[in-house]
C-alpha cells in the first residue's frame, strides 16, 4: 500500500506539471483527435501496459471522464458563436446594472393648475347717493332679492319735494303767461329748466337698482347723515359670477384666455361648477408676486353666493394623442434633455433558462430628445422617442453608452 501511494504521489505530480504546459489550443487539438477514434476497431490485446503504468492510467481515466462531462462548457465558453452584426455593437463586457424602465407609450394627456379664491359678483355696485343728506330708510337687507327699477335707499327728500313742488307751480304760471303774451318764450323755457333741475335733485334723494340682483351688504343705518364720499352698502347681481384668484409669477404664463376651468366650493362638495377664464391681469402685484384672474360662472339657481372659498382646476394644456414619459426618467445637460434608452440583448440562447435571462437584459444608449411641454410629473415628447421604447426611470447614477443593465422591473403607468 506504501509504495502504490507513492507510486500515486509521483504520478499525480507528473500529471500536474503536465496539465501545467497543456494550454487552450492543446485541449482544442486532442479533443477533435478524440471525436475521430473508433473505439469499437480498437485492439485492446495489441497494446501493452506497463505496471508501474496502471496508477497513471488510473489517473488519466478520471481526468477524462470529468473533462468529458464539462465538455459542453468548455466549448460553449471557449467557441461559441459571435452574435449578429446589430447585437454585437450594443453588447459590452462587465457586470450588468439592475435598473427600473418606463415603456413609452401615448395616452391622452391633461395639465391642471390647482388655485384658491373667492367668489365676486358680476356686478358689485357701491351703494352711494350723489347728494348729502340724512339717510330715511333702507328698503332690503342683506341677501335679500331686488328687481331691476326698485328703490334701494332713500334720503330724507322734505326740501327736496317741496322745491319740485315750487318749480311745477312756476311751470304753469309762465305757460300761462306765454299764452296770455305776458312774457316771451325764453322766460318759458326758463321755468321748464327749474323745474327739470329740482326734479332731478328729488331723484338724488333715491338709489335705484340698475338690475336684477341681491343686497351685498349693508353698512348705514336710517337716521345717519351721509354725503356722497360714503358707501351705504353694496348691490350685486349674481345671475352669473366670478370666482377671483391670485396666482404665482412662476405660473401665469401658462395661462389663457378661455381655459375651461372647473370650481368647488364646500356647501356642494359633489358638484363641478364649469367656467372659463374670463380675465387675466396685466399686473403683476409687487408685495405678493402674484397675479389676478378671473373665471366666469353661470349661477342661474344662485347657489354661488359673494364671498364664497372656492378651489378651482384650469385646464391648461390638453392633448389626446400624446407621448409622454415621467419626469424621472429624463436629465437635462445645458439646454439640452437626454433619457437612457435600453435595448433588450439580442444574443441567441440555447436553452429556456439562459432565453430569460437574455430578454432581462440590455445595454443603455443615450439618447437626446426634444421636450413640447413639462410638468412636475411628466413631460411630452416631440421628438427622440417613439412607443414601446424602454427607458431608465429614477435613475440615481450616470449611464454611458454600451453600458451593460439588467431590467429589475417595466413600468407602465406614470399616474
Amino acid at each position: 500500500m506504501k509504495k502504490l501511494k507513492e507510486i500515486f504521489k509521483i504520478n499525480a505530480e507528473k500529471l500536474k506539471k503536465f496539465s501545467e504546459k497543456i494550454n487552450m489550443e492543446n485541449i482544442k487539438a486532442i479533443l477533435e483527435k478524440a471525436k475521430k477514434v473508433d473505439f469499437k476497431k480498437l485492439d485492446l490485446k495489441k497494446i501493452k501496459f506497463k505496471k508501474n503504468y496502471i496508477p497513471a492510467m488510473i489517473i488519466v481515466l478520471i481526468a477524462g471522464i470529468i473533462l468529458a462531462r464539462t465538455l459542453g462548457n468548455i466549448q460553449r465558453a471557449l467557441f461559441k458563436k459571435v452574435p449578429e452584426k446589430g447585437a454585437s455593437e450594443l453588447q459590452v463586457v462587465g457586470e450588468a446594472v439592475p435598473v427600473k424602465v418606463y415603456k413609452v407609450k401615448r395616452m391622452n394627456f391633461k395639465d391642471t393648475l390647482p388655485v384658491m379664491g373667492n367668489i365676486k359678483g358680476f356686478k358689485e355696485i357701491e351703494l352711494k347717493f350723489e347728494t348729502s343728506g340724512v339717510l330715511e330708510s333702507f328698503n332690503f337687507e342683506e341677501g335679500e332679492r331686488i328687481q331691476e327699477g326698485d328703490i334701494i335707499a332713500n334720503l330724507n327728500q322734505k326740501d327736496a319735494l317741496l322745491k319740485l313742488k315750487y318749480a311745477e307751480l312756476e311751470v304753469e304760471k309762465a305757460k300761462k303767461l306765454h299764452k296770455a303774451g305776458g312774457i316771451d318764450r325764453i322766460k318759458l323755457e326758463q321755468a321748464k329748466l327749474e323745474y327739470e333741475s329740482a326734479k332731478s335733485d328729488f331723484e338724488k334723494t333715491n338709489i335705484y337698482a340698475v338690475t336684477d340682483g341681491i343686497l351685498g351688504s349693508r353698512d348705514m343705518d336710517p337716521g345717519a347723515y351721509v354725503t356722497p364720499n360714503e358707501e351705504i352698502g353694496v348691490f350685486v347681481d349674481i345671475s352669473d359670477v366670478y370666482a377671483e384668484f391670485n396666482v404665482i409669477e412662476r405660473d401665469s404664463p401658462k395661462l389663457k384666455l378661455g381655459h375651461k376651468c372647473e370650481v368647488f366650493v364646500d356647501a356642494y362638495p359633489n358638484k363641478a361648477f364649469k367656467g372659463t377664464v374670463d380675465s387675466i391681469s396685466p399686473i403683476v402685484e409687487g408685495r405678493t408676486r402674484t397675479q389676478n384672474i378671473k373665471i366666469e360662472l353661470k349661477n342661474p339657481k344662485m347657489q354661488l353666493k359673494p364671498g364664497m372659498f372656492v378651489r378651482a382646476l384650469v385646464s391648461t394644456y390638453e392633448n389626446e394623442n400624446a407621448l409622454i414619459i415621467p419626469t424621472s426618467a429624463f436629465k437635462k445637460k445645458d439646454a439640452d434633455y437626454f433619457v437612457y434608452l435600453v435595448h433588450k440583448n439580442k444574443v441567441t440562447a440555447e436553452t429556456e433558462e439562459e432565453k430569460e435571462s437574455v430578454l432581462e437584459k440590455g445595454v443603455v444608449e443615450v439618447k437626446k430628445v426634444s421636450i413640447e411641454y413639462l410638468t412636475q410629473d411628466a413631460a411630452e415628447i416631440a421628438e427622440g422617442l417613439k412607443e414601446g421604447d424602454l427607458i431608465i426611470v429614477e435613475a440615481f447614477q450616470e449611464f454611458k453608452d454600451k453600458e451593460k443593465v439588467e431590467i429589475a422591473e417595466v413600468q407602465e403607468t406614470i399616474f
